[in-house]
């Protein structure tokens, strides 16, 4: 499959984020709420939000494209592989703390219930594996959603019942719950979660939308993001707790974040020295790399007593978030030439 640059570098750009995310928000629920360090970590975490979504969107972009060629034996294979990149990544996680204790406090101080923890991990994966889940069910009933897409207008449909449903009724519309109540009657499961993200991509790509219409977008891109960071700084001041409504997913300020995103990136007319290097590329392919191993380092430099928090934030969170992204992509790129193991740990 050819690759398209643009795209690439959009996951290059959203992985970066999700880095960024993970660092800034490793000690937001430590520090007082009326502190400039609160602000200034809330103001990053806002500019992240937009990274899971988007590579939700990329993910459905390429596989639910009925232009592209599907076979049975190619979704069990990528279906299989995707389960075993989970349960692979959860051993790494679940048993490394194991290993970690033994060798630096001796085998006898690793007791039952850590081991029993390590079993636990094995099953349920490390936070942020929870994409991996939901990745892989949407794989798991590809096939119709890929009948779906077939037809755009069907496609569209589809994206936006999602978006009235998870979003229109409850944040917009007077008396949200009751409507939600209502919809949840009719038990609507299908329309939930990130799975209008997923089908979202690939009709975002396919649809052309008109520059004015674009441009209104990135206007209220621009809008939500100020949103997101001026009502979470409010609340959690007004209510003297960590708020994090406006930083999920399922809000429509994220939703209309993450479209604009994709749509700005969908647009952009990148030089042709650096479509023609192969380096965007490059650090594409290592990106589910770093999205899996990334927290491993966030959490071992904590244990060094390396945290944001052990500096001013303003100049610690970008620093760590560029150095810990700058290493895994390294180490990615070294991974996927290893045979055999490059392909079972990469995606």
């Amino acid at each position: 499959m050819k690759r398209i640059v643009k795209y690439d570098l959009l996951r290059v750009v959203s992985c970066f984020a999700i880095v960024l995310l993970h660092v800034s928000g490793s000690y937001w629920h430590a520090v007082d709420v009326e502190s400039k360090d609160f602000a200034t970590m809330t103001v990053y975490n806002s500019l992240t939000r937009f990274g899971v979504p988007v590579f939700f969107m990329l993910s459905g972009l390429f596989v639910l494209d009925p232009d592209k060629s599907f076979s049975v034996d190619k979704w069990v294979k990528k279906t299989v592989k995707l389960a075993a990149c989970f349960f692979i990544w959860s051993f790494f996680y679940g048993f490394q703390s194991v290993l970690f204790h033994g060798v630096l406090s001796g085998w006898s101080s690793v007791g039952p219930e850590m081991w029993s923890s390590a079993v636990n991990r094995l099953v349920t994966g490390h936070a942020h594996m929870w994409y991996l889940l939901d990745l892989l069910g949407f794989y798991l009933i590809l096939p119709i959603l890929r009948k779906i897409c077939e037809d755009i207008r069907i496609a569209g449909y589809f994206f936006l019942l999602w978006v009235t449903v998870q979003f229109v009724i409850a944040t917009v519309l007077p008396g949200g719950g009751r409507a939600l109540a209502f919809v949840a009657g009719m038990h609507l499961y299908l329309l939930t979660g990130y799975i209008g993200y997923f089908v979202g991509g690939f009709w975002l790509d396919k649809i052309a939308l008109p520059r004015g219409w674009r441009y209104a977008l990135y206007v209220s891109g621009m809008g939500a993001l100020l949103f997101t960071m001026w009502r979470t700084i409010a609340d959690c001041r007004a209510s003297s707790t960590y708020d994090e409504r406006w930083f999920s997913p399922s809000n429509i300020n994220v939703l209309i974040i993450s479209a604009a995103v994709f749509v700005f990136f969908k647009h952009l007319e990148l030089p042709r020295r650096l479509t023609d290097s192969g380096g965007i590329s490059m650090m594409a392919k290592s990106t589910f790399f770093v999205y899996m191993i990334h927290p491993f380092f966030i959490e071992k430099l904590n244990l060094l007593g390396i945290k944001v928090i052990a500096f001013p934030v303003a100049l610690s969170i970008p620093v760590m978030s560029i150095g810990i992204f700058a290493v895994c992509m390294f180490l990615g790129h070294l991974v996927s030439r290893i045979p055999v193991i490059g392909k079972i740990v990469l995606f």
